[in-house]
């Protein structure tokens, strides 16, 4: 979780050694560009102080570019997933079906028989109906229960996923009444999970959590279920000010330090992610309405949602660090919505034709984008030494319009 490969180098700011001023006069903006050294480190940082039999399953839905799923599995790697789509996009890059575990409230039949027919790691059962559907299949695939631990994250509240009232899991209650329903011969029981939330920066909320799960572990073993794992999910903030760091090791290590009873299975993604990429978007304007001054860019909230969505504040630079005056602007998109805009308050100098960072944007940015307005897709670009590579390509109105018909 780090800015190491973004440094200014001639005035010019780079990403590892590729000059962005320069990627930026050759690709249509906005784009997004990540260094594949950080999402690297940032793997290592989290397998640093595993065990052999402990897994870190990185959340696709962070970012589910192909190229950064192979990246990533290279590393060693599994992955979570939530959906039949990011279940087909980590089979197709060639990942461990036994690195594979898959979450999310509202898996339908064909899903779970896709999961059951892969064989993977752990289906994250949140709903009794799921286990009706496995019946129906007459599979018995590895499982663990998703626990609603009412814990809550202290984030946004549409990213907290752990209190008694999100739609996400299962009591702990409930999950004792379900394991005594069925038993250890019809229900291959394997592992308890929760995900209590994102942007945690209290990472002993982790700790209680992990606590909560290891008690229920002990009560499924007594009932006769051999459970291997407790998955703690994700979470570990980002600082998307750049001011702050959350670092995976001493994570570990405090989890470590409780118990290692059983094995340790984590879901992280944004901080696998967010810190490797930017928004690189070009300014098309300056303008005053009243008292406010505004940055107009070519990069909207179908780009990156994340702002309009959360409130949520990223930093945003100039391309070229020069010696002129800075002022406070809002910086805003062309989408027409009074929402698309990426904050107040900016403290830069930009004029027409200036291209603008937006940091931290590696995850949930390309992931969470959309065609609202029409507007195209933005190209993905992945950068690694001095080298780069167009692993999404810009998209077309061709595209765009290709699945609809007159």
């Amino acid at each position: 979780m780090n800015l190491e490969q973004f440094n200014y180098l001639n005035n010019n700011l780079h990403i590892e050694d590729v000059d962005l001023v320069d990627l930026a006069s050759n690709i249509e903006t906005p784009f997004y560009v990540y260094s594949s050294k950080t999402i690297k480190d940032n793997c290592k940082s989290y397998l640093k102080n595993l065990s052999t039999n402990d897994l870190v399953c990185y959340a696709v839905k962070a970012n589910s570019n192909l190229s950064i799923l192979s990246l990533i599995k290279d590393e060693g790697l599994g992955f979570d997933v939530v959906s039949g789509g990011e279940l087909k996009r980590v089979l197709q890059i060639g990942a461990n079906p036994r690195k594979i575990v898959f979450s999310g409230v509202g898996k339908n039949k064909s899903e779970l028989l896709l999961a059951c027919e892969a064989d993977i790691f752990s289906i994250n059962v949140e709903s009794e109906y799921e286990l009706n559907i496995l019946e129906e299949l007459s599979k018995k695939p590895r499982i663990s229960f998703r626990i609603n631990p009412d814990i809550a994250a202290e984030s946004h509240p549409y990213i907290e996923t752990g209190k008694a009232d999100c739609k996400f899991g299962i009591s702990e209650d409930e999950a004792l009444l379900l394991a005594q329903k069925y038993s250890p011969d019809n229900l291959n029981l394997v592992g308890v999970s929760a995900h209590i939330g994102s942007q945690i920066t209290n990472t002993e909320l982790l700790i209680d959590s992990y606590i909560k799960l290891e008690n229920l572990a002990d009560q499924l073993c007594s009932l006769g279920y051999q459970i291997d794992h407790i998955d703690i999910g994700g979470g570990l903030a980002v600082d998307y000010e750049l001011e702050k760091t959350f670092e995976p090791e001493e994570l570990i290590k405090r989890i470590k330090s409780v118990s290692s009873k059983y094995n340790l299975t984590l879901e992280p993604g944004r901080s696998i992610v967010a810190q490797s990429g930017a928004l690189v978007t070009k300014v098309l304007g300056i303008k005053e309405n009243g008292s406010q001054r505004f940055v107009i860019a070519d990069a909207g909230m179908n780009d990156l949602m994340r702002p309009s969505l959360y409130k949520a504040r990223h930093k945003i630079e100039n391309l070229v660090n020069s010696q002129t005056k800075k002022e406070l602007y809002s910086v805003v998109g062309p989408v027409c919505e009074t929402a698309d805009s990426f904050g107040s308050d900016f403290e830069i100098n930009a004029k027409a034709g200036d291209y603008l960072a937006i940091y931290s944007s590696g995850a949930y940015g390309s992931s969470m984008g959309s065609n609202y307005n029409s507007r195209l897709k933005p190209a993905e670009i992945l950068i690694e030494g001095s080298h780069h590579k167009v692993i999404r390509k810009l998209e077309s109105f061709k595209d765009l319009i290709k699945e609809e018909e007159i």
